[in-house]
């Protein structure tokens, strides 16, 4: 079935400054702040297929969800959300997350979902590229790389701010000079 993938990572989660109490914070954080982001969008997190990943999560929306409707407000609201959750924490307990969205086809199977497009996401989610972007961009509490097809698919819809993106080329693994689109917060004086 044709859906919306999101895949979330929290950098440097492995860090061994952290303490697995910090890491149980920072996923709980993360896991509220998804789910309240979503309910501010607009979008089904009860509806939709979720598998963690440890430092981060797969998100399977719906079918019936517009893939377009998932992208400037999601961001929007993911980062004011982390802003307010960030403003009392230091490096260590700070949350930062990384979030690819990708749209295609998936199959599920009895341990989860499988497909090419659930291994593209997690391409750009893996991208050094992407990690080497917010590694330095210390301001940004969340970035989002989105794939292209997505992100065309989104500015006919009219549904993003093309000035908000960067074009980024990712390779990852067997995806070679994929071209994406990073989101990144503006910079806060």
């Amino acid at each position: 079935m044709n859906t919306t993938l999101i895949g979330v990572d929290i950098p440097n989660f492995g860090d061994r400054r952290r303490s697995n109490d910090i890491r149980r914070v920072l996923r709980d954080t993360m896991y509220g702040l998804l789910t309240e982001s979503f309910t501010m969008t607009g979008l089904p997190w009860e509806d939709s297929h979720r598998e963690d990943r440890g430092d981060g999560a797969l998100i399977i929306l719906p079918p019936s969800v517009q893939s377009s409707e998932t992208l400037d407000p999601l961001a929007h609201h993911a980062t004011a959300l982390l802003r307010r959750a960030n403003r009392l924490t230091n490096e260590l307990t700070r949350l930062r997350l990384r979030m690819a969205v990708h749209s295609g086809e998936v199959q599920y199977d009895a341990h989860g979902v499988l497909g090419h497009a659930v291994n593209h996401l997690f391409r750009l989610l893996d991208a050094s590229a992407f990690k080497r972007v917010m590694a330095t961009a210390h301001y940004a509490d969340l970035g989002m790389l989105v794939s292209d097809d997505l992100y065309r698919a989104a500015i006919d819809d009219g549904a993003v701010d093309q000035d908000a993106y960067t074009a980024l080329n990712v390779t990852c693994k067997e995806t070679r000079r994929a071209k994406a689109h990073l989101w990144l917060p503006h910079k806060r004086d």
